[in-house]
């Protein structure tokens, strides 16, 4: 049986980014697309971004490089040449997408900006990453992944309360702007698609690490309180203020595990007990607490305390597999802080084949590279293009081909949508029914209203989304179901509709949203959708042309895909918080769940490439994507090392393998912070000049990285000095001017205030009922031609039923009476 084509396969992709955001492209390779990389002659400069096998240096041998261009051909073009710029335009005529991340107007300055080439192609789609996009008061700003991290906020919620603010030592910006270039990108084909038109994606890496921050600025938003920092425990469950610990030390590591309300948390608590007691280690509070009265929301922090003394040495008692295979076992939430060696022998990822063997960069031997970021049920995503050497097709480059393949004649219709009049939304006329809760399914729902997509949500006042009852902040600190502002951030322009899935009759009312629809978002635990008569075989049966993405943990396979679980604690499994924290010590917790967020990023990606495949072949789709292996397209760097060096990166704070100095500096104030890194000789004489060129600092030992590095502790200590007489504005904007990469670390309110993120209009102010006026946050990218944005607040609890039974469903007052009566609509 043949091979099913890729599902962006009819698609050409120009790839001109560098550093930051080459996974966009390799997504789009991922999914199918031909995806030509554009280097110099002397190739890629992020070739000599490390790891390499066995550490010796080498351009072609790059595992950073072969982690992001995996999938891609290479092909060389001397863009300060008049003959590489035309190449270029070639090229550039018969694309699909082309993706960039010049600095903001140099492509303009050679002739080959967007209104350039769309002169020359009019469908052609151009996806621009830059640090703070193409316009606006930072946009010539320089910044590598240090100071996005704390331009964007995510190092003021990261490291000890008494310690400097920290990021993940693994670099993530990059490829969070790659997820989400992606998924602007998919929009602008299928606008295209209703227009006719390309269009220019403007892509803000700033803007997309918000999405990392979850719920933390609404904490500002609604009460005024900054969520800061807290080590390896966790703040902001409880009006309260307590704080939970996240990372307790075991026997050969650390583990996570969290006190948790709710029931996944009653559950698991009465289960810790119970294992507790076997061992003859639960004390006898513990086993006589009623975990079915405990309220994380209301929880002090002595009741916390006394909790988890009791818990830490019974966790000092066991080693990670130990700890895992119980969890396991006994259906509870938890996983091991996992490192990359361990990720490698993952049953799980073993079992679903995950890994893909791939020969090197130097045709020898195989290594396993981290295999792709969803499953698809029609249509191939797959890693299956070993990374490419410099230039290596440019003999080879594929002949130029009829572009009316890919486009259609403007606003035609959607297969099972009907976009009405033309409008600017990108997804005007789709239709979305969500069976979801908490964060990593509603979160891509959002995304699709954001741009236009009409979106049901079903949910329950019998089992309400733990997000509206268990997670804080409450406007005013008073919990109520429609009150909380974790729910609002990912449930704005939604319909609700309360249906109980249980009763009797529920089924019925959920089949007909099921034939109305083009998408449904699940994230329930595999198996829950099948009880309750809507598993995939029936969905497909009442709509044969649905698009289906079912997001959970694990993926819907494997040995652990029932196992329960939530994106704070799965983020250690995939080997985020092993990353995280300083060198020799703890792990570090990440606020929120980081690897949640970026399951949103991916699944939003997924469902656009499924719509743009029906549209071509009739034909709908089912989605399983596992949250855990689409982290892991974030560690892909590190887990390649460990396979090909056999070795286990490890955190080290703030510190760079090739940036020197590298880290964040305090300022005047308390806890007043600036990120500053310096990347080769000549920036370094540019700090220097902004310094005033004091003394210490013209010392013939700096002038080289090598001598900067071997004296970097003291180095930092001058630094240090020098910055805590100013503010972090002023020391910001001192080394900016000088061309110096550096970013004050903002704090959740400073980013509400933000110039940068204010002129780009990303948070964008509404008025809920019960909450009253706060802010949602709009997409991390600008489409030029069809913008997107919440327009409308999330909905209270079932504030639409009725509206939709009747108006969407045809549905009489009296049958809408009678499943009333019936309980069906709880």
């Amino acid at each position: 049986m043949p091979e099913p084509e890729g599902i962006l396969a009819p698609y050409r992709v120009l790839d001109l980014t560098g550093e930051l955001g080459p996974l966009c492209a390799k997504i789009l390779a991922d999914l199918g697309a031909d995806v030509l990389k554009v280097e110099p002659p002397t190739g890629d400069p992020s070739r000599w971004r490390g790891p390499f096998p066995g550490d010796r240096p080498d351009p072609e041998q790059s595992l950073s490089w072969a982690a992001w261009n995996v999938n891609k051909r290479s092909v060389t073009l001397d863009l300060s040449l008049p003959a590489g710029r035309d190449g270029l335009r070639r090229r550039a005529r018969e694309a699909d997408f082309l993706i960039e991340s010049f600095p903001p107007g140099e492509l303009d300055r050679l002739g080959l900006g967007y209104p350039a080439l769309a002169e020359e192609n009019p469908r052609l789609i151009v996806t621009s990453i830059t640090p703070f996009g193409q316009t606006g008061p930072y946009s010539t700003y320089r910044a590598s992944d240090l100071e996005l991290m704390a331009a964007a906020g995510c190092m003021s919620l990261t490291g000890e309360p008494d310690g400097p603010p920290l990021r993940v030592s693994l670099p993530q910006a990059s490829a969070w702007a790659g997820v989400y270039a992606a998924a602007g990108s998919l929009l602008a084909l299928h606008h295209r698609y209703l227009t006719g038109e390309g269009q220019h994606v403007d892509v803000a890496a700033q803007s997309c690490l918000l999405s990392a921050l979850g719920h933390a600025p609404g904490f500002w938003d609604l009460n005024r309180t900054n969520a800061v920092r807290a080590g390896v425990f966790m703040t902001g469950r409880s009006i309260t203020g307590a704080r939970m610990r996240v990372m307790w030390p075991c026997r050969d590591g650390f583990l996570n595990f969290i006190i948790y309300g709710g029931e996944a948390g009653r559950r698991t608590n009465q289960a810790l007990v119970r294992w507790m007691d076997e061992s003859r280690m639960a004390p006898r509070f513990l086993l006589e607490k009623d975990w079915s009265r405990f309220d994380i929301a209301t929880v002090s922090q002595q009741e916390i305390d006394r909790i988890e003394g009791a818990i830490g040495p019974f966790f000092l008692t066991l080693t990670k597999a130990e700890f895992f295979a119980e969890v396991v076992k006994r259906d509870m939430l938890g996983y091991p802080v996992a490192t990359p060696r361990e990720i490698l022998e993952d049953p799980q990822l073993l079992a679903r084949d995950f890994w893909v063997p791939m020969r090197r960069v130097d045709g020898t031997t195989s290594v396993n590279f981290p295999g792709a970021f969803a499953k698809f049920s029609g249509g191939r995503c797959t890693v299956h293009r070993p990374p490419p050497r410099v230039g290596e097709h440019n003999a080879t480059l594929p002949e130029p081909r009829d572009a009316s393949a890919t486009t259609a004649p403007p606003r035609r219709r959607l297969l099972g949508s009907d976009p009405g009049p033309e409008t600017a939304s990108a997804l005007a006329g789709i239709k979305v029914v969500e069976f979801a809760a908490y964060a990593a399914g509603p979160g891509i729902t959002k995304y699709l209203a954001d741009h236009g997509a009409m979106a049901v949500r079903v949910e329950s006042s019998v089992r309400p989304d733990g997000f509206r009852t268990h997670y804080p902040p409450y406007r005013d600190n008073i919990p109520g179901p429609n009150r909380s502002g974790c729910f609002s951030l990912w449930n704005n322009d939604k319909w609700s509709v309360t249906l109980n899935l249980k009763a009797e009759g529920a089924s019925e009312v959920a089949g007909a949203l099921v034939r109305w629809a083009d998408i449904v978002i699940e994230n329930f635990t595999p198996g829950t959708m099948a009880k309750l008569g809507l598993d995939h075989e029936r969905l497909r049966t009442l709509n044969p042309a649905l698009i289906v993405l079912s997001t959970c943990n694990h993926g819907q396979t494997g040995p652990h895909a029932r196992h329960p679980g939530f994106g704070s604690q799965l983020s250690s499994l995939a080997g985020f918080t092993h990353f995280t924290g300083e060198s020799g010590g703890p792990p570090m917790f990440l606020y929120g769940p980081y690897i949640d967020f970026i399951a949103v990023a991916f699944g939003f990606v997924a469902v656009l490439a499924a719509l743009d495949g029906r549209r071509r072949t009739g034909h709908g789709q089912y989605i399983d994507l596992s949250q855990y292996e689409t982290g892991l397209q974030f560690l892909a760097p590190a887990l390649l090392d460990a396979a090909v060096n056999g070795r286990d990166l490890m955190r080290c704070g703030n510190r760079d393998g090739d940036a020197v100095p590298h880290g964040v500096y305090p300022c005047r104030g308390t806890d007043r912070w600036c990120a500053v890194s310096v990347w080769d000789d000549a920036e370094w004489r540019r700090l220097v000049g902004a310094l005033g060129g004091p003394g210490w600092a013209t010392d013939p030992r700096w002038e080289t990285a090598p001598g900067r590095r071997a004296g970097e502790a003291e180095l930092d200590q001058r630094l240090a000095e020098w910055a805590s007489r100013l503010d972090a504005e002023e020391v910001m904007s001192r080394f900016q001017a000088a061309g110096v990469h550096a970013a004050g670390v903002r704090t959740m309110a400073e980013l509400f205030s933000d110039p940068q993120l204010v002129h780009r209009r990303v948070w964008r102010a509404l008025e809920h009922p019960e909450i009253g006026r706060h802010h949602y946050k709009a997409p991390p990218f600008i489409l030029s031609r069809a913008p997107g944005g919440p327009r409308r607040p999330a909905p209270c609890l079932g504030e639409h039923t009725r509206q939709v039974l009747t108006e969407i469903l045809g549905m009489s007052a009296g049958e809408v009476r009678s499943l009333e009566t019936r309980g069906v609509l709880q």
